[in-house]
């Protein structure tokens, strides 16, 4: 993951448009790596988000649906803070 794109995911919101890779479909959605976002029970999930060497793949929760998601850099159409 870039670090511009990290340190949005960080700090605060970020609006991802984005092509799936399993069908094709645009997919929109809300997501975070703020820990003051996300629910402490999911903690321990951000601990290895964070540490994650694939930097082709970004983790982030998905504030709108309240769980994990994960979309590849290469597939996003667009992508603004909120």
């Amino acid at each position: 993951m870039n670090e511009e794109l990290l340190q949005m995911l960080t700090t605060g919101q970020v609006r991802v448009v984005f092509t799936k890779r399993t069908n094709g479909i645009i997919r929109n959605l809300l997501g975070t790596l703020n820990r003051t976002l996300i629910p402490p029970e999911q903690y321990t999930t951000l601990s290895t988000v964070l540490a994650s060497r694939n930097p082709n793949l970004v983790v982030l929760w998905d504030i709108e649906v309240n769980d994990w998601r994960s979309f590849y850099i290469s597939s996003v159409i667009k992508l603004f803070p909120v």
